[in-house]
């Protein structure tokens, strides 16, 4: 049932219904009006009209919707092949997050590796790229930094706001040809006003999809050598936040 499958498969209680462009929305409304008055789609296309129209003039802020409800209304800008398997829910929306942590020496490198393999508390993606069909859209990003032993493990160290060094520098992420971050001062990792994040949290205003078997290609180019000494080294932890797709 296309696009009024999609749009009735949403989770009335977080979100309305999608950002459509005015052809797909006259495309669901034409699905509608092609169905049975006895239909209990049409019915139900009707009644979540009927809220939506209850409900316009509630301003519902960016920042207080779930991730699905911030998946959903972007959902316009997923291949079709996706979209309709959202629908007939053969994937389904869920909470996600990517990581990697590893040692960062010198002013500048990339904080994902083309070699990486998952292994448990280095990173949980492969080849820095995300699984096929998984369209993961960006809504937090996490970056902090610890003071490590040069025997320990990077996974072992005590992680928080990153060090004055990173904060001093930029912070820059792409998606294959793609930028998903232009190059941003550090400093957004740092203290923050808000209730809602943790150490070294940027919530982004904008989220953005990162498209799946596509190179993820985090960067941070420093002023100064980031910490090193003769027993101590400067290790990272990226994390990217928020929702992926995956089989029902």
């Amino acid at each position: 049932m296309g696009l009024l499958g999609l749009f009735l498969a949403e989770d009335a209680s977080t979100i309305e219904r999608s950002a459509m462009t005015e052809p797909e929305l006259d495309s669901v409304i034409n699905e509608a009006a092609a169905l049975d008055p006895s239909d209990p789609q049409r019915q139900q296309f009707i009644q979540r009209v009927n809220r939506g129209m209850a409900g316009k003039n509630r301003v519902v802020p960016t920042e207080d919707l779930t991730l699905r409800a911030a998946y959903s209304i972007r959902a316009h800008m997923l291949p079709d092949p996706i979209r309709q398997a959202i629908s007939s829910g053969r994937l389904k929306i869920v909470n996600k997050a990517f990581y990697k942590i590893d040692v960062f020496t010198g002013k500048q490198g990339e904080l994902m590796a083309n070699a990486d393999t998952k292994q448990a508390g280095v990173t949980n993606v492969n080849n820095r790229k995300l699984e096929q069909n998984d369209y993961f859209l960006l809504t937090s990003i996490i970056l902090q930094s610890a003071n490590i032993k040069k025997d320990d493990k990077p996974g072992l160290g005590d992680f928080g706001i990153p060090c004055k060094e990173i904060l001093g520098g930029e912070f820059s992420l792409k998606n294959g040809a793609k930028v998903i971050v232009h190059p941003s001062s550090a400093m957004v990792f740092g203290t923050s006003s808000r209730k809602d994040v943790i150490l070294g949290e940027w919530k982004l205003d904008n989220p953005k999809f990162i498209a799946p078997q596509v190179e993820i290609i985090p960067e941070l180019k420093l002023g100064v050598d980031a910490p090193t000494t003769t027993t101590h080294l400067t290790a990272v932890k990226l994390v990217l936040i928020g929702a992926g797709l995956e089989k029902a």
